[in-house]
């Protein structure tokens, strides 16, 4: 038995599933594409569909495994398979699957279904799209696109269309229009959206978007209803793996009915029509409004309960702190008493000492406004003599004379201010004399 074990002794059965769980997960991939026949299928009530898948050869089972399709799943795919076969998903198909492989400790071994390639048995076209898939599987990005999250707020929008592509109107209108007034930030790449050069234009548009990409929160590749010739750029090898590689999610509203594309498959998410992806992002800010709507509700809520237990929990420590500050009152009158009365000769002793502070004060004050007074008044005296002392009238009682031009209020001090035949009054101390200019000298 220790052989058998690895010298780790028996092991329970829940340890081995779970082994065998653990070894599984971290071995597969997340999906896979398979090709196989439906052996049995049965839908319950809930809307699950429960199948036997098996792979026969020449009418001998050689695999054999048990499948399911959710229910919400189930109703998407089987009418896919309905809209682009013309028939009822039933035992005897073979077809695509893409399935994930689950093993449940209890339930054993199964696979989840998730996508089924309806196309598998139609011509060459098909036989391409499922080689341009299986590349893309195997290089790991089929599904890489899908693995960044949607925006939370979608309001910054690149959308690659034709200008004139009667898809793109519809779009911006039920964008502009909806019933929420969102606003929204639409910035349009042109390009082709049918022909040869279509998917080089369209590749070309995503990377000028690539190059701002910061600038934006997600992609919408939209166009209006065509044939199935028309909508076979959107198969292209390039243009899938520039879409799955694509650092935005990527939303594509092509607006057909009856086969998804290669960009469908490996867009973030894929819409029918360019109003149903204007729909989507609308319900993207509706979900965000609707959540901090939720979240304000909540909060109000919250706070309503939060201010109740505080308001009662004030109420009791107000009513236990009125019983504490009495009982430190009776408890401490004593105390309070005395340092009253201590306070009270503090506060005497400190106004009395203020109050021979501001006699001193008051007293110095006088003094020095006395000497300043003094001070100013000397000052002032001996400019009032200053002043008479320099008075033109003690100037011209000395003997001195100060001379007018005629009709000038300004004493004349400049020989070159006059000329001959001017009149010249001179003032003296006790009058004036009134001169003709008959000569002048100037040094």
């Amino acid at each position: 038995m220790a052989d058998l074990n690895n010298n780790f002794g028996p092991l329970t059965l829940s340890e081995l599933t779970s082994i065998i769980k653990e070894i599984l997960t971290s071995t597969l991939s997340a999906n896979y594409w398979i090709i196989a026949e439906i052996g049995e299928l049965k839908i319950n009530q809930k809307g699950h569909c429960f199948i036997e898948l098996v792979e026969k050869r020449e009418e001998k089972t050689v695999a054999q495994i048990k499948a399911n399709i959710w229910a919400y799943d189930f109703r998407r795919l089987s009418a896919k398979f309905l809209r682009e076969t013309g028939e009822f998903l039933k035992e005897g198909i073979k077809t695509l699957f893409l399935v994930s492989v689950n093993f449940h400790e209890v339930y054993g071994l199964s696979l989840n279904i998730k996508d089924i390639e309806t196309t598998y048995a139609i011509g060459e076209m098909s036989k391409m799209k499922r080689q341009i898939m299986a590349r893309l599987q195997s290089e790991g990005i089929i599904d890489l696109n899908k693995t960044i999250p949607l925006p939370l707020v979608p309001q910054r929008i690149a959308v690659v269309s034709s200008p004139s592509a009667a898809g793109y109107g519809d779009f911006i209108d039920h964008l502009e229009n909806n019933p929420y007034r969102y606003k929204f930030r639409l910035e349009l790449f042109p390009a082709f959206m049918q022909g040869e050069e279509a998917g080089l234009t369209i590749r070309k548009a995503l990377e000028e978007i690539k190059k701002r990409s910061n600038h934006f929160d997600l992609v919408v590749l939209i166009r209006g209803g065509g044939s199935q010739i028309d909508l076979s750029c959107f198969d292209s090898y390039e243009l899938a793996s520039a879409i799955a590689r694509f650092p935005l999610p990527v939303v594509t509203g092509i607006g057909h009915e009856r086969d998804d594309t290669i960009c469908d498959m490996v867009a973030n998410t894929k819409v029918k029509t360019p109003t149903a992806a204007a729909e989507l992002i609308i319900s993207g800010m509706r979900s965000f409004e609707e959540r901090i709507l939720l979240y304000q509700r909540n909060l109000n809520k919250s706070t309503e309960n939060f201010l109740k237990d505080e308001k009662y929990r004030l109420e009791r420590i107000s009513k236990r702190l009125q019983h504490s500050i009495l009982k430190i009152v009776l408890t401490n009158r004593n105390k309070v008493t005395l340092y009253s009365h201590k306070l009270k000769s503090s506060l005497e002793t400190f106004i009395s000492y203020q109050k021979r502070r501001l006699l001193d004060n008051n007293k110095n004050l006088v003094i020095k406004t006395n000497n300043l007074l003094v001070y100013h008044f000397r000052r002032l005296t001996n400019l009032e003599q200053a002043v008479k002392y320099l008075d033109p009238i003690n100037t011209l009682k000395r003997g001195y004379s100060i001379t007018y031009l005629k009709g000038k209020p300004k004493p004349l001090i400049d020989p070159h201010s006059i000329k001959v035949d001017d009149r010249i009054v001179t003032k003296l101390f006790s009058g004036s004399i009134e001169s003709i200019v008959q000569q002048i000298e100037r040094e």
